[in-house]
């Protein structure tokens, strides 16, 4: 027992003499929380007085202004062609031409029976004007004699010869994922293809039945194409029906397409100016908010903003135009992460790109 006693107090002294050593620790000083001033981020923008423009938007879909199937009308054996994707074709170019020595024959055999006809029918002829007998029944002798179908057969004969070579009849490119060889059997009426025009194309953009009265013929648009590029068309045709069941009508609109950008199937955009409107200031639609059923901007002064209440003249999708004495061309508005501050409220400013 008594050893634990002095087993104690010695551990007592020991951490007695171990705070003696270390000394007192320095006061740390707490920030006053209060006192620092936490300021929101603010976007804003200069307001301008340009006018406001109005725009008919939709979009549209690629087509050629020509485009043709290529497509035997009769069979036979590949000789030459230049069905090949990608190729460029002028006008009259030869695409393809097939072995003729069938249709040749053909031809040859339909002449003979022509001639053959040809022959029973003069003579019929001769020996009605022998028998004195006049009029107009020679159309009846050439059905009797053969001659109106060996005529007919003749001219078909013909045809089909001709329908060995297909020629372009406007210069464009090939498209076709076929593969012909020469000496390939081709049947008839096989699409291989098509040729297409590509230096200028067509696009039909959907417009509400409420807009498509503002659009006529010869009006310009504005088109951009999936890369961003931007390229003028015009309105060639406005469709004269409406859609029932989406209340749409078409603007068709041409468009040159030199470099060849424009691919037919592609989705683009486009629109058109219908209007402007003119006012004081000019400001993007993003500044305006809502409270209590009223609109308002924030005005920046200094790193401090102060509500005005405004009421929109005409606006689009993208801006606004106001007329208020305290808002002028040059001056600086809150249009982003300004939803929550409050009238004479202090900000950090940061202008929109």
């Amino acid at each position: 027992m008594k050893t634990y006693f002095i087993k104690s107090m010695s551990l007592v002294g020991a951490v007695l003499l171990l705070l003696n050593c270390t000394g007192d620790k320095p006061s740390v000083e707490k920030p006053d929380l209060e006192s620092i001033k936490i300021l929101p981020e603010v976007i804003f923008a200069v307001v301008d007085g340009e006018p406001l423009r109005f725009f008919i938007e939709s979009r549209g879909v690629v087509e050629p202004i020509q485009q043709i199937p290529i497509i035997p009308r009769v069979s036979g054996f590949v000789i030459e062609h230049q069905i090949i994707a990608g190729r460029e074709i002028k006008k009259g170019d030869l695409l393809l031409q097939l072995d003729a020595s069938e249709w040749e024959n053909s031809k040859a055999e339909a002449y003979n029976k022509y001639l053959k006809a040809k022959s029973v029918y003069d003579v019929e002829i001769r020996l009605r004007e022998k028998d004195g007998i006049k009029g107009n029944g020679n159309e009846g002798y050439r059905i009797t004699t053969g001659l109106a179908d060996a005529e007919l057969a003749y001219e078909r004969a013909k045809l089909n010869l001709s329908y060995t070579k297909i020629y372009a009849p406007f210069s464009g490119i090939i498209s076709t994922k076929e593969v012909i060889s020469s000496g390939a059997y081709l049947s008839a009426g096989k699409e291989l293809g098509a040729l297409v025009n590509t230096s200028k194309m067509r696009v039909r953009f959907d417009v509400l039945e409420s807009e498509i009265t503002s659009l006529s013929s010869g009006m310009k648009v504005e088109l951009t194409d999936p890369s961003g590029e931007e390229i003028e068309g015009q309105i060639v045709a406005i469709s004269p029906i409406i859609d029932q069941k989406t209340k749409t009508g078409q603007a068709i609109v041409e468009v040159s397409n030199a470099a060849g950008n424009l691919k037919s199937g592609m989705t683009i955009e486009g629109r058109v100016f219908v209007k402007s409107t003119s006012g004081k200031v000019r400001m993007p639609r993003s500044a305006l908010l809502e409270r209590d059923g009223r609109t308002l901007v924030f005005k920046l002064h200094g790193d401090e903003v102060e509500w005005i209440y405004v009421t929109p003249v005409a606006m689009n999708n993208e801006w606004v135009i106001i007329n208020h004495e305290e808002i002028n061309p040059g001056d600086t508005l809150a249009v982003d992460k300004h939803f929550s501050i409050s009238h004479q409220q202090q900000v950090i400013p940061f202008m929109a790109n």
